[in-house]
């Protein structure tokens, strides 16, 4: 009988101990410990084609590529590339805007490549693959890749794109509300030369993308060698100001680890619970890959989530048909809608679409 009262007691104390326990040391939910994306919900058909009122305006013939959405408020503002004649040569930056990711209104040019594709241009090809606003200049800055043509006279690929040069420009207006722009050219803020690493290669600097963390600004950039071909690398660069001077991080820490082969123009965003995730064209039938950090410097290996629904797919199968996400865009819900540009199935002329989905957290 002495036992058999002291159990009840022996039960309730355990449940106490339990409680306190809990409330000293809470669970890690879902948000705050992000293990893998699943697709959500994918829009059945490209939200930017080629019957787009504004693609056959701007006589667009090929479609878009590289670029970043950013979200301000209750509006989405789109800076792509557009391939205005030949996929991936005859290139523009232009300025889009939507109020549901759904719609799209195209504003503006921002860039053009100068005509006359050849090793001794080194703006044969314009890339936009960043914006970000700068509180120290209080103004937006866009962040451009261009390149000259491979020199045949002297072994390289006359088609393949050659030492890239990532140039800042900043919005003309201050304020948030200079988005829109004009943007004026700032300079040159990563280039080849003598600090070049072994890895970048021959096209190199490809690609540049910042992201801040706490009082330091980091920049994912990409190279690639063509002759002996090698691997899609991508390092880090650092910075004290968005605006520069950029130095590449040491060589005992790029490239990334992040995948074994290829990955390309990462946009990098930061979480509302602090961490940080980088999506990124690479391999995959449809899919696109991923990245998170706790730190901003520390990444995951690579992970890869299709981005639309099979019997929905509107894209081509197979590697490089599904090209590059744009944005990975945290809404108050806590799901992430993706914009990236796809090349479309079922076409005889190429044409490369602009796509949306939405992704949350399993």
């Amino acid at each position: 009988m002495k036992n058999s009262k002291l159990l009840p007691d022996s039960i309730l104390f355990f449940f106490l101990f339990v409680g306190f326990a809990l409330a000293a040391f809470p669970q890690v939910n879902q948000t705050n410990s992000p293990a893998r994306l699943k697709l959500v919900s994918a829009h059945y058909q490209q939200v930017i084609g080629p019957d787009h009122p504004d693609v056959v305006l701007s006589r667009n013939f090929s479609g878009f590529e590289t670029g970043q959405v950013i979200k301000l408020e209750d509006t989405y503002h789109m800076f792509v590339n557009e391939m205005f004649v030949r996929p991936f040569r005859d290139l523009r930056i232009s300025y889009w805007v939507s109020r549901d990711a759904l719609n799209w209104e195209r504003r503006a040019t921002i860039r053009e490549s100068i005509p006359g594709r050849s090793p001794y241009n080194p703006r044969s090809e314009v890339w936009v693959t960043g914006v970000e606003f700068s509180e120290e200049e209080n103004a937006w800055n866009i962040f451009y890749v261009a390149y000259r043509a491979g020199n045949e006279a002297e072994g390289e690929i006359a088609r393949s794109d050659y030492s890239g040069r990532i140039w800042r420009a900043k919005s003309v207006i201050s304020g948030m509300k200079g988005i829109s722009g004009p943007y004026a050219d700032m300079g040159i803020i990563l280039q080849p030369g003598e600090h070049s690493q072994a890895w970048e290669g021959q096209q190199a600097v490809a690609s540049f993308n910042p992201y801040k963390v706490k009082d330091t600004w980091y920049a994912f950039y990409d190279g690639h060698n063509y002759i002996p071909q090698s691997g899609w690398p991508t390092g880090l660069a650092r910075a004290n100001k968005l605006e520069g001077p950029w130095l590449r991080m040491p060589e005992d820490f790029n490239p990334l680890p992040i995948v074994e082969e290829f990955m390309e123009n990462a946009v990098i965003t930061q979480l509302k619970n602090g961490k940080y995730l980088a999506v990124f064209d690479s391999f995959g039938d449809r899919e696109i890959g991923y990245s998170i950090s706790e730190d901003g410097l520390d990444w995951s290996k690579e992970s890869r989530i299709k981005v639309q629904f099979e019997n929905q797919a509107w894209a081509k199968e197979g590697n490089h048909s599904l090209r590059t996400p744009l944005c990975a865009i945290e809404e108050e819900d806590g799901t992430i809608t993706v914009i990236y540009t796809a090349l479309m199935d079922h076409r005889e002329e190429a044409f490369y679409a602009v796509g949306k989905c939405t992704l949350a957290w399993e």
